[in-house]
């Protein structure tokens, strides 16, 4: 069973020692996301103090913020004249660690972002892009935000990187699954190729959009349970209506948490997800906001939520502005009470059999070729173990028959539940040129596993041969959020494309193209 894939979004920021006066209000302003004042006091200060080292610091934090890391250091450097007081050293070492993890890589623009990426993984930015400003579009909407500025969006190798350009330890960001941080005015997110799995990075990216809007929206003063609820909540409104979704992992942990009554406290998570000992323990802490949050919105829509990211904004207690905005006596402890019967009501089951899916970084050395797998995804206990090397046995040697029936064999004894043996038996079927007995087969694990690619690539194999193109489309659109590096799922998405009289050409040929370019 997966915990979250989790994106922290409040992460303690090294100060800077500025000198008293209009450098302290520069700094102070840029802290609270209030950019188009901070770029105004700072150009005043420019003006009046040019050569102050508060001025040259000032000017190296908005370059910072801005993700122009090299000229950051450079004014820091200024800044310091080798006697730097410690909080402009640490800064100096955050932008040089930033500088250095991003260093040669490619930059694409859209209207509202800058998305930096290496090379292996260029496959990313088309998709990317239309994720982010779709996500910007429906968060104009639902909150009210819009961009003043282009967001740096940095798409990072792995752990040593994200670590590198935040305050996190490789440790905790390893243990947690941390893929993504958004913060200092940017989007910091962890490549898919760097996960075991893969993960749902295109629902990240809008993830953190949406923690980047509310700390503009509230001066950066929302807590850390309602940055994560919102986020939760709306990530998935760049191709979904505004509404509860949680996958049945999430699901899962709820349910088992209200058996027991062992919820984890708000307080808990500050400040952030990623301090939570175990994965497990993170999944169950987002499942818990966003229900909460999703509470709230059945009572309020979108003009309850905007009232409380308002009252957040002028300084107002996060828990009262939600007990206010969703009505009743306006307080806390009645809408808690709300909020465990709205959780009860759901009426979640525990799935018995479900299999831990962590979002899990690769081995050290994996090396940048590596590609997600489902082989990463480790062995299996008892007698389904054996019945899964046979069938991988006859597989290799290309006796499609016999390898279907020993999957058969471990998917009755393993139980629907158990994702691994759908997604062979589907492979085999496809092979064999069974599509209907694939198509019945990867659908469990499609339902019960949305944050793997493999059940949504072979679902959309299958529909795909069977002449449903729509169908294929939407689930092959959906492997390729969580692992764009499969030239299959490229592939036959160009096919589907071709018999859709109404598919735009460009994606045919960025289907074609990315089918070409990653199956060499």
């Amino acid at each position: 069973m997966k915990a979250a894939v989790l994106c922290a979004a409040w992460l303690a920021l090294p100060g800077v020692a500025f000198a008293t006066g209009e450098a302290t209000s520069v700094e102070r302003l840029y802290s609270e996301w209030r950019f188009e004042e901070a770029d105004r006091a700072l150009a005043v200060l420019e003006k009046t103090h040019p050569a102050e080292p508060a001025t040259l610091a000032a000017k190296g934090y908005e370059r910072f913020l801005a993700g122009d890391f090299r000229a950051a250091v450079a004014e820091y450097q200024a800044a310091g004249h080798g006697a730097a007081p410690a909080g402009l050293k640490d800064m100096v070492r955050l932008a040089e660690a930033s500088a250095a993890a991003v260093e040669g890589n490619l930059e694409r623009r859209s209207p509202h972002f800058i998305f930096r990426f290496a090379a292996e993984d260029k496959v990313l930015a088309d998709y990317g892009l239309e994720t982010l400003e779709a996500a910007a579009a429906a968060l104009a909407t639902d909150l009210g935000f819009v961009a003043l500025r282009p967001i740096p969006v940095d798409i990072l190798r792995g752990s040593r990187e994200l670590a590198s350009m935040t305050t996190l330890t490789e440790e905790e960001i390893e243990r947690t699954g941390t893929v993504a941080v958004s913060k200092w005015s940017r989007i910091m997110l962890t490549s898919p190729r760097a996960m075991r799995l893969g993960y749902e990075w295109e629902d990240s990216l809008s993830h953190e959009l949406v923690h980047y809007a509310v700390a503009a929206l509230t001066h950066d003063r929302a807590p850390v349970w309602l940055q994560e609820g919102l986020a939760k909540f709306l990530e998935h409104r760049w191709r979904a209506p505004a509404g509860l979704s949680l996958h049945p992992s999430m699901q899962h942990y709820l349910a088992k948490a209200l058996a027991s009554g062992k919820l984890i406290g708000f307080d808990a998570m500050h400040p952030s997800m990623a301090k939570l000992p175990r994965a497990e323990d993170a999944s169950l802490a987002f499942a818990e906001v966003t229900t909460a949050i999703a509470c709230l919105f059945a009572r309020g829509n979108t003009a309850a939520l905007r009232e409380v990211l308002a009252t957040v904004r002028d300084g107002g207690d996060a828990r009262a502005a939600v007990a206010r905005a969703y009505g009743g006596s306006g307080s806390w402890g009645d809408f808690e009470r709300a909020w465990r019967q709205f959780m009860v009501g759901l009426h979640y089951k525990t799935l018995p059999g479900l299999e831990p899916v962590m979002a899990k970084y690769k081995k050290k050395g994996a090396g940048a070729s590596s590609v997600p797998s489902e082989d990463d995804a480790g062995g299996n206990s008892g007698e389904a173990e054996r019945y899964l090397r046979l069938g991988n046995m006859m597989l290799i040697r290309n006796r499609l028959r016999p390898a279907s029936v020993e999957y058969e064999k471990g998917f009755r004894l393993a139980g629907s539940n158990h994702w691994i043996f759908a997604v062979k038996l589907g492979r085999t079927y496809l092979a064999l040129g069974e599509a209907t007995e694939a198509g019945k087969v990867i659908a469990g694990a499609e339902a019960t596993y949305p944050e793997l690619p493999w059940p949504h690539l072979i679902a959309g194999q299958a529909a795909l041969a069977q002449g449903e193109a729509r169908k294929a489309a939407d689930a092959l659109l959906q492997a390729l959020a969580i692992n764009p590096y499969d030239p299959s799922v490229h592939c036959s998405l160009a096919e589907a494309y071709k018999k859709l009289p109404d598919a735009p050409a460009g994606k045919r040929e960025r289907a074609e193209r990315d089918c070409r370019e990653l199956g060499k």
